[in-house]
């Protein structure tokens, strides 16, 4: 087994006791993000148990128990590496996705940062909020008072207002700071997460 699995460490957070620092740090961003979400609420069967003429105890179901689950589509699995036995239970993962819930989207994420933002970037609209993006205010040079921000732009995604504002890059942690209130400015414009 791997020593950074065997080391896993649980962390609580809000009142709720999780089983990795990872899961932890996940649930703070979306609780500063104002996201509601749900945590290991369900078990998956993968496979059911059944009697095997080979052995004398009963083969045990495979399941599944979803990290975070958001809305009744998103799913977020943390996992910071990858077990064999991970690998193998994703792939029935998938196959029961595909099979019963094909609306439900999975991501598995090893940062609570640019990944989480990549993954929920997708999903602004679903989750009933937009991102309001105004320029920085531009400094008066006679009484060195900033001049009045320029009403916002909405946008349904933050690669979309990228796209639009001629931004390079990939979003970083810098955006996400932004719309969690800890950074006032990233790119030089100001990123809020809005309620629909």
């Amino acid at each position: 087994m791997s020593e950074r699995i065997q080391n896993v460490q649980p962390k609580e957070w809000n009142g709720v006791n999780f089983r990795s620092t990872l899961e932890a740090k996940t649930a703070e961003t979306l609780d500063a993000l104002g996201i509601p979400y749900q945590y290991e609420c369900r078990k998956i069967v993968l496979q059911e148990g059944f009697r095997c003429p080979y052995q004398k105890d009963k083969v045990r179901a495979i399941t599944y128990t979803p990290d975070f689950e958001i809305g009744s589509s998103i799913i977020l699995e943390c996992k910071g590496f990858e077990t064999p036995e991970w690998k193998n239970k994703k792939k029935m993962l998938f196959k029961y996705l595909i099979e019963n819930e094909p609306s439900t989207c999975f991501y598995q994420i090893h940062d609570c940062g640019r990944q989480l933002l990549l993954a929920l970037d997708n999903h602004w609209p679903y989750l009933g909020y937009h991102i309001l993006v105004s320029p920085k205010p531009k400094k008066s040079h006679r009484a060195s008072v900033p001049e009045a921000s320029p009403t916002g732009h909405e946008f349904d995604s933050i690669q979309e207002a990228m796209q639009a504002l001629h931004l390079q890059g990939k979003p970083l942690g810098s955006i996400l700071q932004s719309l969690t209130g800890k950074r006032e400015y990233a790119y030089n414009y100001n990123w809020q997460l809005v309620k629909n």
